[in-house]
C-alpha cells in the first residue's frame, strides 16, 4: 500500500503516446479485450482517463493502421482489466540490462522509487534457499565503538554474501546497478534478511553519522552510504510496509518489488526525511533482501 499526496505526482494522469503503446492494444484487441478493461488497465498503469479512453477508441476505429483492432472483439474471448494490465506499457520504466524493469512511482524530494518486479519469483525463491544455511540475528553498528551488536530495535535473522559470490548474485547486482546508475563496484554485500510474525526494525536511518567515532570508522572502506535499496522477496499475509514517517509514506512489501531511497543530497548534507522503518510483521513472515550502496569502490580504501 502506498499512503499520503506526497506521491500523488506518481499517479497523475499520463497523455503521451508511443509505438509501444499502439502495439500493445492491438495485440489486446486481437486477442479479444473489451474496451473498459483496456482502459482501466492503463488507468492502473498511470495513465489519464481521458486519454486513455480516446486512444482506446482511436484503435477499435475502423481505419486504423492495422485492421485488426477494428474487428469487434467476440465475447467468447472477452479477458479480464487484470489480465491485460500483466503487460500494460508502463510510464515509466528503467533499463535494468537484462530487462525493463517499470518504476510504480518516483517521489522527488526525498528521492524514493518503487520498481515493479526488479527480480522474478524464481530469483526471489532462490536467494531465499541460498540463505536459509546461513541465517543469524541480525546486528547493527554501534554508533560509539563500530562493533556490531545486537539490539532489540531490530529482530530480523540475516545472512550476508559477497559481492558476486553466487552467478544469481552476480546477476542480480548487475541488474541493480543499471536501474540505480550506481556501479556494481559501490555496492556492499547483498543482504538477506527474515522477520517473523512481530519482527521489525523500528525507524532509523542507513547512513553513517560522521561525528559517532564508531560510525566515522565505517567510511573509510567505500566512503558514505548514498542510497539503499529493498527487494522484497515474498509478500506476508500481513504487514511488513516499509515506512518514511517523515514523508507519511508506506510501501507494501510485494514480492519482487524493490524500494529505492537516496539520502545524499547535491550539496552533500545527508535527507533525513530518508528516516525508515520495517513495520512489524502482522502475520506470516517476510523476506527481504537489502542492498546499500557507497559514494566510492565499497572496501577499495582498506
Amino acid at each position: 500500500m502506498i499512503r499520503e499526496a506526497s506521491v500523488a505526482g506518481s499517479r497523475a494522469g499520463y497523455t503521451e503516446s508511443s509505438p509501444e503503446l499502439e502495439q500493445w492494444l492491438a495485440r489486446h484487441i486481437a486477442q479479444g479485450f473489451a474496451a473498459d478493461a483496456l482502459v482501466l488497465s492503463m488507468l492502473r498503469s498511470g495513465y489519464d482517463d481521458a486519454f486513455a479512453r480516446q486512444a482506446v477508441a482511436a484503435a477499435f476505429a475502423p481505419g486504423a493502421d492495422d485492421p485488426t483492432p477494428a474487428q469487434p472483439a467476440r465475447p467468447a474471448r472477452a479477458r479480464s482489466a487484470s489480465a491485460a494490465a500483466a503487460d500494460a506499457p508502463a510510464v515509466y520504466a528503467a533499463d535494468g540490462g537484462d530487462r525493463q524493469v517499470p518504476i510504480l512511482f518516483r517521489l522527488a524530494s526525498p528521492q524514493v522509487r518503487l520498481f515493479q518486479q526488479l527480480l522474478t519469483d524464481d530469483e526471489c525463491d532462490a536467494l531465499v534457499a541460498l540463505s536459509r544455511g546461513r541465517l543469524a540475528r541480525s546486528p547493527v553498528v554501534n554508533p560509539d565503538t563500530g562493533d556490531e551488536n545486537l539490539i532489540d530495535a531490530r529482530t530480523s535473522m540475516g545472512a550476508m554474501f559477497q559481492v558476486a559470490e553466487h552467478a544469481l548474485i552476480g546477476r542480480i547486482e548487475a541488474r541493480i546497478a543499471a536501474v540505480t546508475g550506481v556501479p556494481a563496484e559501490h555496492g556492499e554485500g547483498l543482504q538477506i534478511l527474515n522477520y517473523k510474525p512481530g519482527g521489525e526494525y523500528q525507524p532509523h536511518f542507513d547512513y553513517f553519522n560522521p561525528q559517532r567515532p564508531g560510525e566515522a570508522r565505517q567510511l573509510s572502506v567505500g566512503g558514505q552510504r548514498i542510497a539503499t535499496l529493498v527487494i522484497y522477496l515474498n509478500t506476508p499475509e500481513a504487514g511488513g510496509a516499509t515506512a518514511f514517517p517523515r514523508v507519511g509514506l508506506e510501501v507494501a512489501p510485494v514480492k519482487g518489488n524493490a524500494v529505492y531511497f537516496s539520502y545524499l543530497l547535491p550539496d552533500g548534507t545527508l535527507d533525513d526525511r530518508t528516516l525508515h522503518a520495517g513495520l512489524p510483521v502482522a502475520s506470516g513472515e517476510k523476506w527481504i533482501a537489502t542492498k546499500w550502496l557507497r559514494e566510492r569502490p565499497y572496501r577499495s580504501e582498506r
